[in-house]
Order: structure tokens, then C-alpha cells, then sequence
């Protein structure tokens, strides 16, 4: 009973200080941003935890990879993240996915409009 337990808080990075693979479904927030937004990646890489593909640092583009975080306090309007040309910061570097580094959950991506974006919530369930 003791294995399957601590194989859990292993892999949830529950022994603190530890950071977890960030998947498919991933709950995102905008520190400019409304509400939460969800990360997706349309193509997978072919890398897989608990059946969701794993994202990698340059898995930027928005609405495709970065969803919206609902309106934008910034300028009051729908969220349309400008995410071109950034990476997500504090990837696994030891970690290659598709040539980039695995992205983790402590990473923020910086939208051009003013936010940081972080990752709340890993989507491994």
C-alpha cells in the first residue's frame, strides 16, 4: 500500500522543490488575464504521460498551443496572447521533446502585452 503512494507523490512532485512534465489540458493563467486558460498541443511529439502528449519549451503559438485567459486587464479586450518569437522559461533541458527542451511545471511565457503566463495545474490526472 506504502509503494503505490509513494510512487504517486513522485510523480505529482509532491515531495516538494520537485516540478512535474506538463501535458495536454494543462490549466494556464495570465497574470493580466480574467480567468484560467488551458494549454493544447494539436500535433503531439510523440512523447506520452498517463496517455497525454508532453509539451516542449517552444509549444508558444496562440490559441493553438496558449489558450486565451479570458479578458485582457491590459486593454480590456478578449485575450489574444502575443506569445510569437518567446519560449516558455525553466524547461527540463536534459529533456529533449522534438529537439526542445520538456516543458515543466514551473515555466512562465511572457506575452508581449504585459502578462506572465504560468502553469497552474500540469494536466497529468
Amino acid at each position: 500500500m506504502l509503494l503505490p503512494m509513494l510512487f504517486k507523490a513522485l510523480m505529482s512532485g509532491g515531495f516538494g522543490g520537485e516540478f512535474t512534465y506538463v501535458v495536454r489540458g494543462a490549466e494556464i493563467s495570465c497574470s493580466q488575464g480574467s480567468d484560467p486558460g488551458v494549454l493544447n498541443l494539436p500535433l503531439s511529439h510523440g512523447i506520452y504521460i498517463k496517455e497525454q502528449p508532453v509539451l516542449n519549451v517552444a509549444d508558444v503559438i496562440p490559441l493553438a498551443n496558449v489558450g486565451r485567459c479570458g479578458f485582457c486587464k491590459m486593454d480590456g479586450a478578449l485575450c489574444e496572447p502575443d506569445t510569437f518569437f518567446n519560449k516558455w522559461s525553466q524547461g527540463k533541458e536534459d529533456v529533449l521533446v522534438e529537439g526542445e527542451a520538456a516543458l515543466l511545471s514551473r515555466s512562465e511565457l511572457i506575452c508581449r502585452k504585459g502578462g506572465i503566463i504560468k502553469i497552474e495545474v500540469d494536466g497529468q490526472l
